[in-house]
């Protein structure tokens, strides 16, 4: 009886941090307590995920790497000394690819292609920032509102 090659293989997934993508941005906006500064991190992280099969003797191959990166970002809104508010935001799959062949062996290559692709990442990051704008006006109403009620109290 023939040996049985099992036909994939279990699936394998790694996450690693990607510290030479470090974003960095600053926004100034004005509201009516004072202006409000705030400072964006971004950070990406590299997923890769095996599939498919080695492959007996004599047939192709079907292993390929799936690879995604995410995007976090913190941000800290300052206004003056009344206001800090922290945030985390995320945006899952900023990038995706695929390579031939083994996750372990194509690495260097996605991780050139991800740094080919900053411009992308950093696109995908004033994207988050645009849109958290209006969340920092809303934090910092807030807090001039329980200002207010605190010294009516």
């Amino acid at each position: 009886m023939k040996n049985l090659v099992p036909a994939a293989l279990a699936l394998g997934v790694s996450l690693t941090a990607f510290p030479a993508q470090a974003l960095e941005h600053r926004i100034a906006l004005d509201h009516p307590d004072g202006p409000i500064t705030a400072d964006y991190r971004g950070a990406v992280s590299l997923e890769t995920r095996q599939t498919g099969s080695a492959g007996p003797g004599g047939r192709a191959a079907t292993l390929r790497c799936d690879w995604s990166v995410s995007l976090s970002v913190e941000r800290t809104a300052i206004r003056g000394t009344g206001l800090t508010a922290r945030r985390s935001m995320t945006r899952e799959g900023a990038l995706k690819g695929s390579a031939p062949g083994w996750c372990s062996k194509s690495r260097d290559g996605i991780e050139r292609i991800v740094e080919a692709r900053r411009d992308s990442l950093r696109e995908a990051m004033m994207a988050i920032v645009a849109q958290d704008r209006d969340a920092i006006l809303v934090d910092a109403d807030d807090a001039r509102q329980r200002t207010r009620t605190d010294k009516e109290a």
